[in-house]
């Protein structure tokens, strides 16, 4: 009877060792199909690994059962999926797709660069652009700014035209927010087209003379930049 029941517990001992298993496999980029090096995966609180230099990973004494499973990497998204562990040596290898996600950036151009050489830069804020423009077109509150003259004819929305320094439109490069609106063929500006631009506008950045900038547009007269507001939307929970 002795004999029998030393089997049995013998028996139970084997068939409770068998129920744990060592997880390995190899991570790799779906894009490049190279290895990942220092992906976490992650089972449970006490079951996880990183991969190493090749990629590999192991997680020994997992026991037997179904995990869903969360692999995480710095530039990969996280990963999720179900496996079902069942053998002692069980090999799962684990493929990353090649998206990466980046917090949203705000990238605003000023024209005014640190220089050795002098350089006539002036700045109107939205208070200046609020108290002086009223019901005129944008280009008219540089009348205030030296070496700049705005005109308006006919009265309509969109009918100003700027001379800086003596050069009309077709030679004074004009961006807002650092991207050009000078016509590609002439190098006129249709202030028509930019119509409620004065409503959002924070900040106007005017450079008398030839500039620091590198982009391929008429700046011989000088170079505007009109800074727009940003939208000062706030993430809210829901």
């Amino acid at each position: 009877m002795k004999l029998l029941l030393s089997f049995l517990f013998l028996g139970f001992i084997g068939a409770t060792s068998a129920q744990v298993a060592t997880v390995s496999g190899k991570v790799t980029d779906n894009a490049t199909s190279q290895p990942v090096v220092g992906a976490k995966i992650i089972f449970s609180d006490n079951h996880k690994a990183i991969s190493d230099f090749d990629g590999n990973y192991t997680i020994k004494d997992v026991p037997f059962g179904e995990y869903s499973a969360v692999i995480t990497m710095l530039s990969f998204d996280t990963t999720r999926f179900t496996i079902n562990v069942d053998q002692e040596k069980f090999f799962y290898d684990i493929i990353l797709g090649g998206s990466q996600e980046i917090e949203e950036m705000n990238v605003i151009a000023n024209i005014a660069q640190d220089r050795k050489t002098p350089v006539a830069v002036s700045t109107l804020t939205k208070k200046e652009i609020i108290e002086e423009l009223g019901s005129q077109d944008l280009p008219m509150i540089l009348n205030s700014k030296p070496g700049v003259h705005a005109t308006q004819r006919g009265g309509g929305d969109g009918d100003a035209r700027i001379t800086i320094r003596g050069f009309d439109q077709r030679n004074v490069g004009v961006m807002i927010d650092g991207v050009p609106v000078n016509d590609m063929e002439n190098g006129w500006v249709y202030w028509s087209n930019w119509f409620g631009l004065d409503a959002i506008t924070s900040q106007i950045q005017v450079q008398r003379g030839l500039g620091a900038t590198k982009l391929a547009m008429p700046s011989v007269g000088g170079t505007m930049n009109i800074i727009t507001e940003n939208t000062g939307g706030k993430e809210k929970l829901r």
